[in-house]
């Protein structure tokens, strides 16, 4: 995964994860703001967690 591909992420997982407080703190429904959450944690989650495998060029 590129850089700029992991940044793209990241940044769409933070903001998910803002509108879903920003809805908490608006008393929303627990169904309207736990999927933005829940989506959020996730991809900035995948995006800590993801390890780049070495190509099979580069071990030669």
């Amino acid at each position: 995964m590129t850089k700029s591909a992991k940044t793209l992420i990241l940044i769409i997982g933070i903001l998910s994860i803002l509108s879903g407080v920003y809805l908490v703190t608006r008393q929303a429904e627990f169904s309207e703001y736990f999927s933005g959450i829940f989506l959020g944690i996730v991809l900035v989650g995948s995006v800590l967690l993801y390890k780049d495998k070495p190509h099979p060029s580069d071990l030669t």
